[in-house]
Formats: C-alpha cells, structure tokens, sequence
C-alpha cells in the first residue's frame, strides 16, 4: 500500500542508557499513533532510522507476541486491540472516554485550536494524546517543540513541580544541553515559574509554535498531566485572551468538586520566550 503522505518526523531527544530492543518496541508503537494507519517496514526504518534487518525481526517479534498484525496483501503492520487495551487498569482518565480525554476534545472544538496532552518524563515533555484540527495532523502536535524549560506545557509543568525539585532539574537539564543556545539562566526561568504558579498557565513561543500550557488537576502515576492548546498560525496569540477562558472551564470541569458558578477570569498577559523575566505583551490586548 502506497503511503499517501508522510507524518512528521518527531523530534527524539537523547536517549540515556536503555535497552535498544525495548526503546524500539515503544517508539515503533508511538510511531503508529503519529501516522494513524498501517506502516510497511521501509517506512519504520525511514522514520525511526533504525537497521533494516533488526527491525524486521523487531516487528515479527511484535507480531507474534499479539501487539501487531501483519497484511500480507499490503505488506503492512497495524497495532492489534490488545495495544489498546494497555494501561487500562490505571484509571479513567486515560480511557478514550474518560474526562481529560474528552476535555481535550471539547477544548479543540471550542477554540478551534489543537490541544496536545503531555507529562514529564524525566527531564523531556512526553506527550500522551493529541486532538488535532484544521491543517494540523496529531503528528504535528506531537513533533511540536515541547522542552521543559520553554514550551507552554513543558513551563506549566516545571511549576508544578517543588521549587527545589524544579531547581534542581534546571541545573540538570543546563548541564546536559548540546549548545549554549539551549542553556536558560536559571534565576529568568524560576521568575517565569512564580509568574505561572501565580496565573496558573504558561503562554510561551518556541520555533514558531505558540503553546498555552496548563496543569489539569488530574494525575497519572502520581505525575501531573497538562494540556496544551498548540497554534502555529497565530491565532492563538490574536485570541489569547478568549482561549485562556475557556481553557480555565474546561479545567475546572476537571475538578473532583468542581465549583458551582463561574470560574473566575484570569487575563493572560504576555506571550512569552524563554529566558524571559519582562516578556513583551501581545500586541492586540496590550
């Protein structure tokens, strides 16, 4: 079967020391979701640049075990039910109609802007589900700029965390940057982090995306989840102010006890880059 378009490529950072075999399996799942149809085994190696003949003993290996299915015919992989089923036991909120799931789609319809579901992962935003609109693809939310120390969920994130743990993963992370350009000072970004723990949201650029980030009051394995609206056209910034409200409602209908009148706005000031201790306003609601 003949590949209609290619999804975009995501972004992997650095891996630390894991078992190559057991990093590949995930990816080639997460590989899935990004392209959201079958895959031949050229594509897989195309995309994730892995060798060809240990991926296709990777991907039989997957088959036999019950995760894929194989076409003959098209000479195609497709994940089966059973990689559906995974994770199920951990709760509500990840099931397909489970409320954080389902506030990620209202949220989408209602600013007609994409929205991306992350958590941390050590020291990178990983993001879990993606409900795209317009041009955009889920793959292009997933291969969104989306680090911890700049994107609008990776910032709403960090700030949830404690203070020292959020400084100490700051140093981390500075340490471990490839270029000075992706060192951020540390005392900008924990000025950042009180201004976002005040407004409860992250409105952040990074690579052309504006991203408004913020922390659902659901977790996941003790992990905070945040949703992120994900705009790289502009219209997010033009209509911060109407996104920010109607992100504060869906969140709150997130609540265990959600509150009975109207959540209260919360002008969002700035768009901001990272380092950014006096980010400038945005222009139409200055």
């Amino acid at each position: 079967m003949e590949a209609t378009s290619k999804a975009p490529t995501l972004r992997r950072p650095s891996m630390p020391e894991v078992v190559k075999s057991a990093v590949r399996a995930l990816e080639i799942l997460e590989l899935f979701d990004r392209f959201q149809r079958p895959v031949s085994v050229g594509e897989v190696i195309a995309d994730l640049g892995y060798p060809q003949s240990s991926t296709s003993a990777l991907l039989r290996s997957m088959v036999k075990v019950g995760y894929l299915t194989y076409d003959v015919r098209n000479r195609t992989f497709v994940p089966t039910s059973r990689v559906a089923l995974l994770g199920g036991c951990f709760g509500d909120p990840f099931l397909q109609e489970g409320p954080v799931l389902n506030a990620a789609r209202r949220l989408m319809e209602r600013t007609n802007v994409s929205v991306g579901v992350g958590r941390r992962n050590g020291g990178r935003v990983q993001w879990l589900h993606a409900v795209a609109c317009g041009e955009l693809k889920p793959g292009d939310v997933y291969g969104a700029p989306a680090s911890l120390m700049r994107s609008g969920v990776g910032l709403s994130l960090l700030a949830s965390m404690d203070v020292n743990l959020a400084k100490g993963l700051i140093h981390r992370l500075n340490s471990e940057a490839e270029s000075i350009d992706e060192i951020v000072p540390p005392a900008d970004l924990m000025t950042r982090i009180a201004q976002i723990r005040r407004d409860g949201y992250a409105l952040a650029q990074e690579g052309g995306i504006t991203m408004l980030g913020a922390v659902a009051p659901i977790a996941i394995t003790d992990e905070p989840v945040a949703l992120a609206l994900v705009d790289p056209t502009g219209h997010l910034a033009d209509h911060a102010e109407e996104m920010f409200a109607i992100m504060v409602e869906e969140l709150a209908a997130l609540e265990p006890n959600p509150p009975s009148q109207t959540v209260a706005f919360r002008r969002p000031a700035t768009v901001s880059t990272v380092p950014c201790v006096q980010p400038d306003r945005i222009a139409a609601h200055g």
